[in-house]
């Protein structure tokens, strides 16, 4: 079963070129830490209130992601709002979003490739492997935004994630948007995560491009 941040990176991709759209790689990182806070409070190992968020078991984890976050938020001699975990664990979990990617190779998600680029500089892209898991979470999604399904816990934290970042309405079609866009915002407009994504989003660009 994949893991929220591998269904985020696993849709936001483009399948074929194995690269991100400018609005999915300016924000995507705001959904992967949105995403490890989602998992430890799903863990109860935080609280998390639209004023703070609160440690409310510091014992090691068998994941060293979660296990960085965790103690960056026990370590703390504050109490900060959500929104401020989001935006300060994208900056301190150095190289997530590509330790992740490369993971996904591994696991034969995705095809990890080298790019020829400008002069003697190269980049990698990574294209989709496992065509057969992205369409799954694309059929997810659609049959709750725009067929009224009931989505499950991980399914409403996903459309949370990518409805925040603005990423979201690129996975359906211009004419189904508008639909698309306030389904999606009736089910995130509880979930205090996902908002505070979206908080974290908004103070660096005053038009993301689902709003």
């Amino acid at each position: 079963m994949l893991t929220l941040m591998e269904e985020v990176l696993l849709i936001s991709l483009n399948e074929e070129k194995g690269n991100f759209s400018f609005t999915a790689s300016t924000f995507i990182d705001y959904c992967l830490t949105g995403a490890i806070l989602m998992e430890l409070e799903h863990l109860q190992r935080i609280r998390v209130s639209n004023k703070t968020v609160e440690v409310l078991d510091a014992r090691p984890l068998n994941n060293q992601r979660l296990e960085l976050a965790l103690h960056q938020l026990d370590s703390s001699e504050r109490h900060r709002p959500p929104e401020h975990w989001v935006a300060k664990l994208r900056s301190t979990l150095k190289g997530l979003r590509k330790s992740l990617l490369e993971e996904m190779a591994d696991k034969a998600l995705l095809r990890e490739e080298e790019q020829q680029g400008f002069l003697f500089f190269t980049s990698t892209r990574y294209p989709v492997r496992d065509e057969r898991a992205r369409k799954d979470i694309l059929d997810r999604i659609h049959r709750v935004l725009l067929r009224g399904e009931n989505p499950d816990r991980k399914t409403a934290k996903l459309i949370g994630l990518l409805y925040a970042s603005g990423i979201l309405p690129y996975l359906v079609d211009k004419g189904e948007r508008k639909e698309a866009k306030k389904r999606a915002k009736d089910i995130t407009k509880d979930d205090i995560l996902a908002n505070a994504v979206k908080k974290a989003v908004q103070s660096t660009s005053t038009n993301p491009a689902f709003y």
